[in-house]
């Protein structure tokens, strides 16, 4: 395959630049290095390099199934990219300080951007939103189809962590500081809604699939808070193991739950989201998993989850019917976040100590084979620290 190399403009530029499949490929953040990488999971090989900044932090997915945004946030900036061109169309600066969350509507018209520090126009941390222009499909300043973005507006929050837009349509972004999730209105003003009492220093945000809850990870603490974006309440607290990060979601055995992985506990935690909208005292099973963790992905329809290791170079298979280990799977170095393909059939491992992404086979899990998943490949050539995996 050829590679494109990485290329940065602000107008239309001239010459041929390769254009490609863009649900062939993944985007991966290399914490350690400037760049982003375009890999090509069929081919096992980087493809292009996007970007160019300190810290890559996030990569979003426009609607329009063409454009990704890139967050950087020690550089403090993003870039838009053209999926099909492999290249930067725009790059924003004026964005504050340490941008840390990002949260895409789901029309594709709104992006916003979360500060851990001072705004643009503002001593203090907050949100910045900015409208999509042509995100109706009309020519963009570049006389082509490319969307490109246009700052609207501030609000002054407090310190900024996860970020996402609710079941609802309005924005929720965790103030770390205060304690609390924030709704605000998603339009150039944000209009602060409402604040919930969460849990100390609250870190990621999600929405559950399938329900009105917003899940919120508080790492100062050892649970999980739901707050019922329909009722406008905090529906419960499920506890979890001692900073918890990340969470998948699964409709598998046991019904609906949420895995939390821990970056201080050697337990994930299984909550059952319909014993916490019940209002039951104790929704959550722990997991001994022998090592912390960061990041779960579920396989098999939702029978298995695999989960990441901070201590050890391994993944875990944890079976969702007994919430116990079914195996482990060796990946070397220091793995880090971890994505299952859109066929299920494998699984993609990021890495803290290599400059590769290991890729499993998850075949053996469809026919309750745990102990049969192995490492088939690895991707390599990669920047420092692929830690994020992120697939249109």
């Amino acid at each position: 395959m050829t590679r494109p190399t990485q290329t940065t403009r602000t107008e239309e530029t001239s010459g041929t630049v390769p254009e490609t499949d863009s649900d062939s490929f993944a985007i991966v953040k290399n914490a350690g290095s400037s760049y982003f990488s375009a890999v090509d999971p069929a081919d096992r090989e980087e493809i292009a390099r996007l970007g160019d900044g300190s810290y890559p932090h996030t990569a979003v997915f426009h609607p329009d199934g063409r454009h990704a945004i890139l967050l950087y946030i020690s550089s403090s900036h993003l870039e838009v990219v053209d999926l099909e061109r492999l290249e930067t169309v725009q790059r924003i600066d004026d964005l504050g300080v340490a941008t840390v969350g990002s949260a895409l509507t789901r029309d594709g018209k709104r992006l916003f951007v979360g500060t851990a520090a001072e705004l643009p126009d503002d001593p203090e941390p907050g949100v910045v939103a900015l409208r999509v222009v042509g995100a109706d499909g009309d020519e963009g300043d570049a006389g082509d189809s490319s969307i490109r973005l246009e700052r609207i507006g501030t609000q002054p929050i407090g310190r900024c962590a996860g970020m996402c837009i609710g079941p609802n349509g309005l924005v929720y972004v965790a103030d770390k500081k205060a304690g609390e999730l924030v709704a605000l209105s998603p339009t150039a003003e944000l209009s602060e809604l409402e604040r919930y009492h969460v849990g100390s220093e609250p870190h990621d945000i999600y929405p559950v699939p399938g329900t009105d809850l917003i899940a919120v990870n508080n790492a100062g603490e050892s649970f999980t808070t739901f707050v019922d974006a329909a009722e406008g309440a905090v529906r419960g607290a499920a506890p979890t193991g001692e900073n918890p990060h990340g969470i998948t979601f699964a409709d598998g055995p046991g019904g609906k739950r949420a895995y939390v992985p821990a970056r201080d506990d050697e337990r994930v935690a299984a909550i059952d989201i319909g014993a916490v909208t019940a209002g039951d005292d104790d929704p959550t099973t722990f997991v001994d998993v022998e090592t912390t963790t960061g990041f779960a992905a579920t396989a098999a329809d939702d029978r298995y989850v695999l989960v990441d290791s901070y201590d050890e170079p391994r993944v875990t298979i944890v079976d969702a019917e007994t919430l116990s280990v079914a195996g482990h799977v060796t990946v070397d170095g220091e793995p880090l976040h971890l994505v299952v393909g859109d066929d299920g059939s494998e699984c993609y491992v990021g890495n803290m100590d290599r400059p590769s992404v290991t890729v499993l086979d998850l075949e053996p899990l469809r026919a309750d084979r745990p102990d049969e998943v192995t490492v088939v490949d690895r991707i390599d050539g990669l920047g420092e620290m692929p830690s994020g995996i992120f697939q249109p």
